[in-house]
C-alpha cells in the first residue's frame, strides 16, 4: 500500500476476485472446471457444479411413492436380516434386485388397461 493511493490493495483484491469469477472458479477452487467440452464428466460432478441436491455423498437422492403395505414388508426384511446396518441399505438392496431382475432375468412390468368414463355432452349449438 502506498500513501499516494490508499485504496490500491483493495482495488487489486477486487480485480483478482473479478478474474476468478470470469474463470468460473470459486475463491476456494473447489468447484470443478468444465473447460473441455469433450472431457467426460460424471453426473455427480454436473450436479455438484449446478449446486443441485440430487446427490448426497455417493448416493443419488430419489423420492418414491409406494403403497403403505410396502413399508411393513420392507421393515420385515430389515428385521430378518441381522447383518443389515440400516433400513436404507435394505431399500437399496431391494431396488438393486429389481434392476437385476429387469436387466439379467428379462422380467418386465405388466400393464393393465385403464378404463376412463367420460360423460358425452349433447351438442347444443347445432
Amino acid at each position: 500500500m502506498s500513501f499516494d493511493d490508499p485504496f490500491e490493495e483493495l482495488e487489486k483484491a477486487e480485480r483478482e476476485a473479478q478474474q476468478q469469477k470470469r474463470q468460473g472458479r470459486s475463491a476456494s477452487g473447489k468447484v470443478p472446471q468444465f473447460d473441455e467440452a469433450l472431457e467426460k464428466v460424471t453426473s455427480i460432478d454436473v450436479a455438484r457444479a449446478a449446486r443441485k441436491k440430487t446427490f448426497q455423498g455417493k448416493y443419488w437422492l430419489r423420492t418414491l411413492r409406494l403403497p403403505p403395505d410396502y413399508q411393513e414388508l420392507t421393515r420385515q426384511i430389515f428385521q430378518q436380516e441381522p447383518r443389515a446396518r440400516s433400513l436404507a441399505e435394505i431399500e437399496r438392496w431391494i431396488y438393486t434386485m429389481g434392476l437385476l431382475a429387469y436387466f439379467q432375468e428379462g422380467k418386465r412390468p405388466s400393464y393393465s388397461e385403464a378404463i376412463s368414463r367420460d360423460i358425452d355432452l349433447p351438442d347444443i349449438f347445432n
